[in-house]
């Protein structure tokens, strides 16, 4: 019995990068390779959104693994057996630098176009690194050994994965926000919508929509924080701050169910803010469905205690906690 214990846990695997996708959709793509598996949302202390994926065979899970890397509806996706400790040799450190307009995928393609099959590739981009898990150790070796590389104009370097402590840069002053639901056409008002930002990268998720990462002085970064919800030309901006957990406040999240696509984010605003204060409000991938941030857990139990339909300009929608 605590044989085929031991086994079940060994046949866990975890999965992130999965911010815009579902549970289900995660489910769907994994039960390719397992039709008795079952799948678990989880969270890590700083809200950081990853799944669990229970595999009802080591086999099944270890197939899963050796077909690395995965992409579910053109987004690439993180895989590894719970509890990897990410040191082994075919791992390499990445130094990038803070504040870089370098995404993990611009990584991931630059990586695996000059050296090889990436099975990883988790950026931390506040902290300016990145671990990259190459399918061959010849292949994390001529990394390490190279020199002379560039993304986006960005110098990058290669380290093996033990010397990551004797070289990860200093906690710095500054602080990189994210703002989402950002249109081209916002530029020009950026400067006086946002007075304190000191510069900004412009960039865009798999499904298209466009978001920008801009440095604020630590102070001014928790003013602005303090200040949400903030609209913009009748959409709603989502700010948070930029960090290797991306969500690194209070779990006061309400899912919003079929909204139509003539209700706005700004129409949900409007009217869930009547039972507190919300800090961002943004749709959840390509779904009808939107997440809503409220500033603390007395609005969110007062929405839910309140009815689990609601009527926003003659369409019905359902809420629940997520």
């Amino acid at each position: 019995m605590n044989n085929r214990q031991d086994q079940e846990k060994q046949a866990i695997i975890a999965i992130t990068n999965v911010r815009t996708l579902s549970t289900k959709i995660v489910e769907r793509y994994c039960r390719i390779y397992d039709k008795n598996l079952r799948c678990f949302r989880r969270k890590t202390q700083s809200y950081h959104p990853y799944v669990h994926v229970l595999f009802s065979s080591m086999i099944s899970a270890t197939n899963f693994l050796n077909t690395r890397p995965h992409f579910i509806e053109n987004c690439r996706i993180n895989a590894s057996l719970l509890n990897d400790t990410r040191d082994g040799p075919n791992f390499v450190f990445v130094q990038i630098g803070q504040f870089t307009s370098i995404t993990e995928d611009d990584l991931y393609e630059y990586t695996s176009k000059h050296f090889g099959l990436i099975l990883n590739c988790i950026l931390y981009r506040s902290r300016g690194y990145a671990f990259v898990e190459f399918a061959q150790l010849n292949d994390a070796n001529r990394a390490i050994r190279s020199s002379n590389h560039q993304i986006n104009g960005y110098p990058i370097e290669y380290y093996p994965r033990n010397h990551s402590r004797k070289i990860l840069p200093a906690l710095s002053l500054d602080r990189l926000v994210h703002i989402g639901n950002y249109h081209q056409q916002d530029q020009d008002k950026l400067s006086t919508y946002f007075p304190t930002l000191q510069t900004f990268t412009i960039h865009q998720n798999c499904y298209g929509q466009m978001y920008i990462l801009g440095v604020f002085d630590i102070n001014d970064s928790i003013k602005l924080l303090l200040k949400r919800a903030f609209c913009l030309n009748g959409r709603v901006l989502n700010i948070f701050i930029e960090s290797d957990d991306h969500f690194n406040e209070c779990d006061n999240y309400l899912l919003v169910r079929n909204v139509a696509s003539r209700l706005t984010d700004y129409n949900l605003l409007e009217y869930f803010s009547q039972f507190g204060q919300i800090l961002n409000c943004y749709r959840y991938g390509q779904t009808n469905a939107y997440r809503i941030q409220y500033r603390d857990r007395q609005s969110l139990k007062q929405v839910l205690q309140s009815n689990r339909i609601h009527v926003i300009k003659s369409v019905q929608i359902q809420i629940e906690r997520e």
